[in-house]
């Protein structure tokens, strides 16, 4: 069957279109064009709360409407590049702002788009949704990179786990998420995430259901076991080994290579990624004038041992980037408390470089031409990239969108430019603003997008 996209898009029946939408692209076509990515993080969640608005309507159908037409994915894949999306498959996303845990009582969680509302629990409606989104997404012929689980604690994160095997009681993974006590919580816990048994197999069996959603898409092309892994703890800061005469990096590396042979089971032809940040436990042999050529071995996680470790089954590398200037502004969290969200990865320019725009887009080629050493003949993407920019040095508030975006555009392509004749298969930008989900520092929208990458 021959169709075009808008043919599809267009097509009256929904029950031939989810008959053909695993075919719409073959299983081997990723490998012959390159991906341009958007990350659209929040893209369950947001799905979820259509079709919770509109319980009564076709489930399929609400969520093409939202994706085509409110979110514009449509007009975006015909109007630009952008043939891929990123987003989090594995979502744990807490909702309800004014709830309160006080120690000792039992109150409920209030819980939005979350696959599991327990350990032991899974709401089959939000598999459902995903189920549904990717093959929306299918229909208008997007790669699809799901990732299945988040470090970090905005979407639940490892923290999650380790509430649900009691590591940590309930209270504290709520203090932790809305007192900002989480970076406390993770050098104190985040080895017992790697290291425990029992979070593993609840880690495999929560995944598993996600895993058989992907199955059914051949537009899967890529899969992030979890996203911006890092093993940081009071060892690794010391850099120091720990139990069976490991470091952490290498405890981390065992994980997420025992996590790719579980996947890999599922999707065998799917290329599966750490998706991490790309930082390096070894300084490199490689001259570099602005980004600094030192090891980053207090983050416990590296590149190189997670692709090349004894009987490694990652088949793909990743890294993000966002080399700029510390941009920060305060801000209120999912709690309501107000706190101070600081981006940018200003710390890694060389001290004796003047600290300017240009210093940071050349650390920004640096950090790019720096990785791309690491990978040997293992594929890789470069999974995140954003820009942003302070209003003045006493004004850390990001620059307005106008500005930033003019900005961007030379950026963004000199960056992918760049990864592509250095072998990336990939490069996705962060991020397309979401209509209830944004991102004040890098979030872009429809148009904005085009513009770094039209057709």
């Amino acid at each position: 069957m021959n169709l075009t996209r808008r043919q599809l898009i267009q097509a009256g029946s929904y029950a031939a279109m989810g008959a053909i939408a695993t075919h719409l692209l073959p299983a081997n076509s990723a490998a012959s064009e390159p991906f341009y990515g958007i990350n659209a993080f929040y893209l369950l969640t947001e799905s979820y709360r259509k079709a919770k608005e509109n319980p009564q309507a076709n489930l399929r159908q609400t969520i093409r409407k939202y994706l085509q037409d409110e979110l514009g994915l449509a007009r975006l894949r015909d109007r630009s590049k952008i043939n891929a999306i990123r987003f989090l498959a594995g979502n744990n996303y807490p909702s309800d702002k004014r709830q309160t845990v006080k120690k000792g009582v039992n109150r409920p969680f209030h819980f939005d788009a979350m696959l599991w509302t327990t350990a032991q629990q899974m709401d089959r409606r939000v598999l459902d949704v995903l189920d549904a989104m990717m093959q929306s997404l299918a229909e208008m012929e997007f790669y699809i990179v799901p990732v299945l689980a988040n470090y970090w604690i905005e979407y639940g994160g490892i923290l999650r786990y380790l509430e649900w095997v009691s590591k940590i009681e309930r209270e504290e993974w709520f203090d932790a998420y809305c007192n900002r006590k989480d970076e406390e919580y993770y050098l104190k816990y985040s080895l017992d995430f790697y290291t425990s048994p029992a979070i593993e197999k609840l880690f495999q069996t929560h995944i598993q259901p996600v895993l058989q959603v992907c199955r059914k898409y051949s537009q899967v092309a890529i899969l992030d076991i979890m996203n911006e892994p890092r093993g940081k703890n009071r060892y690794s800061m010391e850099n120091q080994k720990i139990e069976n005469n490991l470091y952490s990096h290498q405890i981390v590396a065992q994980w997420l290579n025992r996590q790719a042979s579980f996947v890999k089971r599922s999707l065998p032809k799917v290329n599966i990624t750490t998706g991490e940040e790309g930082w390096l436990n070894s300084p490199i042999d490689l001259q570099l004038n602005y980004l600094k050529n030192e090891s980053q071995y207090y983050e416990g996680i590296d590149l190189k041992t997670n692709l090349f470790a004894p009987n490694s089954t990652l088949t793909m590398g990743s890294i993000h980037m966002y080399t700029h200037e510390a941009v920060e502004f305060n801000k209120p969290n999912e709690c309501g408390r107000r706190f101070r969200d600081r981006r940018g990865w200003d710390y890694l320019l060389q001290p004796d470089r003047p600290q300017t725009p240009e210093s940071y887009v050349k650390m920004g080629e640096e950090w790019i031409k720096s990785r791309a050493t690491v990978f040997g003949n293992k594929p890789w993407y470069l999974g995140e990239m954003g820009w942003c920019r302070c209003q003045s040095k006493t004004d850390r508030s990001p620059l307005p969108a106008t500005v930033l975006q003019k900005e961007r555009i030379p950026i963004y392509r000199n960056w992918a430019k760049q990864a592509f004749q250095l072998g990336a298969k990939g490069v996705f930008l962060w991020e397309l603003a979401g209509i209830t989900h944004r991102d004040e520092f890098y979030a872009m929208n429809l148009n904005q997008i085009i513009d770094v990458f039209p057709r």
